[in-house]
């Protein structure tokens, strides 16, 4: 588990729904109409995307990932505004084609924006929007 208060994220305002892959017949994979739904929860996965810094070798660098979690409804984010995760998690994978390291993010929600944090106005609207899933 990542505590996301030690893992600062801002929210970029994509937030896109997951859907399933098939088999197809020529024996590949393609991507179907079908939205993904949770195992646990049978709700449907949404990826929210974000920013955050990270260092490698003394070097601090930008990364853009996805955080994958699932919500009722399109979880509303604040474009450009912090955001936080319950039960943020991380998983590090090798790529088989290139040997590099990459990253699988995933939470079980949008955390509720903490009072009298800084907040950064949507493009939709000024200082309403909000960081926090449409109650399940």
């Amino acid at each position: 588990m990542v505590d996301s208060s030690k893992q600062p994220m801002v929210a970029t305002g994509v937030v896109d729904a997951r859907f399933d892959w098939v088999e197809t017949a020529g024996g590949g994979r393609a991507q179907s109409d079908v939205q993904t739904r949770d195992d646990a929860t049978g709700m449907p996965v949404w990826g929210v995307e974000v920013m955050y810094q990270q260092v490698q070798y003394g070097r601090t660098s930008s990364v853009i990932a996805s955080v994958t979690l699932p919500a009722y409804d399109r979880p509303d984010v604040t474009a450009l505004g912090p955001i936080g995760f319950e039960n943020l998690r991380v998983e590090v994978r090798v790529n088989k084609n290139t040997g590099g390291l990459v990253e699988y993010w995933s939470a079980d929600s949008v955390a509720a924006p903490v009072p009298g944090s800084a907040r950064r106005p949507s493009s939709s609207s000024s200082s309403s929007g909000s960081a926090s899933a449409e109650a399940a």
